[in-house]
């Protein structure tokens, strides 16, 4: 596809979750753990004129939908104000130092004053009718490829309710997600890129956001919405890219589509699982941003934004180079783990454990992935916790690196058996000199006209997973030249 050719503009929306104790607006717990549902909020929400006397066509064309929502409150992740019964608290300020954070490393200029606003979305994602949301940061940049990536603005906002159930014109929402602080990246527009670009770019985005140790990760975390326009078509924004990796594959599927049409009209689409998209509704316009009434602007004098400055994280470039070189881990490892959601528990652990680097890396970066794509592995049911007791147990000697992803497997099947126990009832615990150099006696006498390799290949069948190969592959060597 000649991309000059066909004038693919683009531009991008990231969204990431902030790893913050509480809520934006409130006290309620972020940690999405409750499953004691207390009671369900049931409403009805209405397109209304903004303060210019226009009706929004997004929120025009979801109030001609006419549905009705059913909101599950939890004990400890709502209050009212998630219910939208009492006005909203003073801004969550661990989260606003956060957003600052990535805001300065994004070279961005901050504003004197931050003003919440309200974005009117009644699809119902929020009871209230409207997203909260404040521009923290403008006009900034990302360097790619001795280029650089305008960064338009970095926001703060509350994320959406997750819905649970469609039936008929009822939907169901969970209301523990609603309120979790979220930041929002959103590039200039991007002109002379390729697909698979942008989605470096984005890659890029969310390791800078990661960097400050204090976004949250896993499934529903992280959304990235794009914009995609192609010669004399209107912009399409393209929403719920989950996966990073599919980035690219929806971005070129959509321009597809859209050279396709005679006409490409400015509409709102999500991204299906095989990359394709589907129209939701037609594209918001400005007429739904108007100020937040409950709360006074934010001011920022410039000690509060030297005192941010002085605290920021180390870049993600500095990063890599120190990975090499007091981690020890090859150029390749450390640019994987650095991209990796397990970037945080990685530097947490290799701190803690005098474990090689290169292994924890590895298990982050390789066995996970191999295991979720092989075999199915539903390796999300992994804790922090479990790892620390994993690496826990490498390091005292109790278990070796090659039994990692056979217990990593058994134990996403079994969240609730500790690893020490699972290591036990499997049998994978490391085996003794003495105990190795039986089976490899018994190998030997049994299969003496058998070449080394052979040999080697036999044993290592029967302890793989319960003793280092390298000391297996010497002792069957030791073996054979006392013999010969």
């Amino acid at each position: 596809m000649d991309y000059e050719k066909i004038n693919f503009k683009c531009g991008l929306e990231i969204h990431r979750q902030l790893d913050t104790k509480h809520k934006l607006f409130c006290k309620c717990s972020t940690g999405l753990n409750d499953k004691d549902l207390i009671l369900s909020v049931k409403r009805k929400q209405h397109a209304v004129a903004s303060e210019l006397g226009e009706v929004d066509a997004a929120a025009k064309y979801e109030f001609l939908r006419d549905r009705t929502f059913y909101y599950q409150v939890f004990p400890n992740e709502n209050c009212l104000v998630e219910c939208d019964e009492e006005p909203i608290k003073i801004v969550n300020q661990e989260a606003l130092e956060i957003a600052l954070q990535i805001a300065l490393l994004f070279n961005c200029t901050i504003p004197d004053e931050i003003h919440v606003m309200r974005k009117t979305v009644i699809d119902g994602s929020n009871t209230s009718g409207f997203q909260r949301t404040m521009v923290v940061g403008l006009d900034g940049f990302l360097e790619y490829k001795e280029r650089k990536v305008g960064i338009t603005y970095v926001s703060l906002e509350e994320d959406a309710a997750s819905i649970m159930e469609k039936k008929g014109g009822d939907v169901t929402y969970k209301l523990n997600r609603l309120g979790i602080p979220l930041i929002e990246i959103g590039t200039d527009l991007m002109i002379g890129f390729k697909p698979e670009e942008v989605q470096d770019i984005a890659g890029l985005i969310g390791m800078v956001c990661r960097s400050t140790g204090k976004v949250k990760r896993g499934i529903g975390t992280v959304r990235q919405d794009v914009n995609v326009s192609v010669k004399n078509g209107g912009r399409v924004e393209i929403k719920g890219v989950q996966e990073l990796r599919s980035l690219s594959k929806v971005i070129d599927l959509e321009i597809k589509r859209q050279v396709s049409l005679s006409k490409v009209k400015e509409e709102v689409r999500t991204a299906n699982p095989d990359g394709t998209t589907k129209y939701i509704r037609p594209l918001p316009g400005a007429a739904r941003l108007y100020p937040e009434t409950d709360t006074q602007p934010i001011l920022l004098d410039k000690g509060k934004i030297e005192m941010v400055r002085k605290k920021l994280p180390e870049l993600w470039s500095k990063k890599i180079e120190r990975f090499k070189k007091e981690l020890k881990l090859s150029d390749d490892l450390a640019k994987q783990i650095l991209k990796s959601d397990y970037l945080d528990l990685f530097e947490k652990l290799a701190k803690r454990f005098k474990v090689q680097p290169s292994i924890m890396a590895n298990v982050f970066c390789n066995t996970l992935k191999d295991l979720k794509k092989r075999e199915n592995v539903d390796v999300e049911n992994l804790k922090d916790k479990d790892f620390e007791e994993l690496f826990g147990l490498l390091e005292k000697g109790k278990i070796v690196k090659e039994s990692i992803p056979e217990i990593i497997s058994h134990k996403s099947k079994k969240p609730e058996v500790k690893v020490k126990e699972l290591v036990k009832k499997l049998g994978l615990g490391t085996m003794t000199e003495q105990e190795i150099l039986k089976i490899v006696k018994d190998v030997i006498k049994k299969n003496k006209d058998q070449p080394m390799n052979k040999i080697i290949g036999i044993v290592m069948s029967k302890v793989r997973g319960k003793a280092v190969s390298s000391k297996v592959i010497e002792i069957v060597k030791n073996e054979i030249k006392k013999i010969y």
